[in-house]
Order: C-alpha cells, then sequence, then structure tokens
C-alpha cells in the first residue's frame, strides 16, 4: 500500500501569480517571467508563463536509481511509474512507503524487493526530453517478450481520443513547454492528463496513477503528445499497454520495437487522421 507523501499542493490553472523562485517548496507547475516578446521588429515586455522543471532524485530501499528532470507535480505517480517502468517493482502493491521530499526534491521508497544491484550499471540516456533514461537490462528483458492482447479499436474511437489529447491540457496551451499523457483504461475516457517537461515523465505519471488506481493496463490505451520515441514504447511494452497513440511522429527506433514488442503504434492522430506503424490489426477501420 502507497502512504500519503507529504506533498506541498501543486497547482495547474495557468494565469494564478507565479511562486518565488527563490523558495523551491513554492514551485507550481509554472512560473510567470518577465521576457521580450519580439513583434515585426519592436519589443515589448511581457510576463509569460513559463513551465518549471526540477531535479527530481528517485531511492527505493538506499538505492539511489536516477536523477529526473521534471515538472514539481503528480511527483508519487511519477515515482511509481518510474519504479515499474524501471523494473524495479511489478506494481503498485509492491511499495510499502513513498516520501516525496519537496525541499529536497527526492523521492525515499520503501518496495517489496531490494533493487538489483546490477540493474543501474548500464544507463542508456535515451533521446526523450528531460534526459530520459531507461536501463538496458530491462529493455532487452522486455525486448523478448511479444505482447498478446485481444483489445480492439476503433478509427472513430482514435479520433476522438486524438482530439481530447489536443485540447486536455490547460498548461500545455499556457505555456507550450510541456508534454501531455493519459491512460484510457477499460474504454473508459481518461481519467486526467499528465504534463511533464519530459516526455517519459508524463508517461510514467500516467502509468504510475493508472496502476495506483487498480487500472488493468494489458487493457489500456496510452495517449501522447509529441513524437513517439522508442522509450515510449518500451515503457508501454513493459506494463502490457497493447495501444500506444501519439500526437506526433514515431522514430524508426520506435516502429521497429513496436513491430517486434507485438504493440500497435498509431502517430501522428490529430484528428481524422492517422497513421497505423505497426500491428493494424488491433484497429476496426470500420468502427
Amino acid at each position: 500500500m502507497v502512504s500519503s507523501p507529504p506533498i506541498r499542493p501543486v497547482g495547474h490553472t495557468p494565469g494564478l501569480p507565479g511562486p518565488d523562485l527563490a523558495d523551491p517548496a513554492g514551485f507550481t507547475s509554472h512560473v510567470h517571467l518577465d521576457v521580450l516578446e519580439v513583434v515585426d521588429g519592436v519589443a515589448l515586455p511581457v510576463a509569460r508563463p513559463v513551465a518549471t522543471e526540477v531535479p527530481f532524485t528517485v531511492r527505493a530501499n538506499g538505492v539511489e536509481l536516477a536523477t529526473l528532470m521534471c515538472s514539481p507535480s503528480d511527483l508519487q505517480p511519477l515515482c511509481c511509474g518510474f519504479l515499474m517502468t524501471s523494473g524495479v517493482i511489478s506494481g503498485p502493491g509492491e511499495v510499502l512507503s513513498l516520501e516525496c521530499d519537496t525541499r529536497r526534491w527526492e523521492a525515499i521508497a520503501r518496495v517489496l524487493h531490494d533493487p538489483d544491484p546490477t540493474l543501474t550499471e548500464r544507463r542508456l540516456h535515451t533521446s526523450g526530453c528531460g534526459r530520459g533514461i531507461v536501463f538496458t537490462s530491462v529493455l532487452e528483458a522486455s525486448a523478448h517478450l511479444p505482447l498478446e492482447s485481444d483489445l480492439r479499436l476503433g478509427a472513430g474511437r482514435i479520433t476522438s481520443l486524438a482530439q481530447w489529447l489536443l485540447r486536455a491540457s490547460p498548461l500545455h496551451r499556457a505555456t507550450r513547454g510541456v508534454h501531455t499523457a493519459a491512460i484510457c483504461a477499460g474504454g473508459a475516457p481518461p481519467a486526467q492528463p499528465y504534463d511533464d517537461v519530459g516526455r517519459h515523465n508524463a508517461v510514467d505519471k500516467a502509468i504510475g496513477a493508472a496502476a495506483m488506481a487498480g487500472a488493468d493496463l494489458t487493457h489500456a490505451i496510452l495517449l501522447c503528445s509529441g513524437r513517439a520515441s522508442a522509450e515510449v514504447i518500451h515503457k508501454a511494452r513493459y506494463c502490457g499497454i497493447p495501444i500506444v497513440i501519439s500526437s506526433g511522429s514515431p522514430t524508426h527506433q520506435a516502429v521497429l520495437r513496436a513491430q517486434n514488442a507485438g504493440l500497435t503504434l498509431v502517430g501522428n492522430a490529430r484528428g481524422a487522421r492517422f497513421v497505423i506503424y505497426a500491428h493494424p490489426e488491433r484497429i476496426d477501420l470500420a468502427g
């Protein structure tokens, strides 16, 4: 059972006064900064909302796993999702306690099993914004387990989910500086969007929150904004998510991993048009 950590509430509503930059505990998801906006060669002083970013260190049973550059919101789901997609735990039931310290920007987790001491020896720094990390031992393990799922999705549903994703995040509309991810589980609409300056962090937040809520990820859809990178496919596959829908284009490594992993990858989804890059058998074009 995950205990409630002492996390100071983090704001999500653009337009509110920004926090004191000298006081990290006062950080919200964005700050307002005085900048110069140039229009037709004329510089105008304006206040612009800018997405905040902090270094967040994750420790499990005393082992420092990684420091993530992330948005200072939804830290508990981020930690849970990161522990899952990194192979430290199989689900939130293996988290005995979890404390997120927003003064030191660190998560202290007690988990059922000590992390494999060799887990962090080989880290792959990925193309994900915010310096994504994938442990190569976990990456190799997931590559040998082709995914099987009877989940099917109609083309109309893809269109509606893509449209939802495009308008889901007020923070993205205000700052244009974050990525958004969400989980659609059991045919239900996504519970909420999760934002982060790092695409991989947004995915971990969405996965962690869904898992903590008891969702069956093997019958879930992962929605994510921006480019579909190989690490996003890895995270989805490692948690058993059979369908990924992205508003952007995938990399060729993402397509290859999706094909090899048995995962359906839909990209460039921005309305009624989308591209199926891998395993189209799960998509009903007449649905």
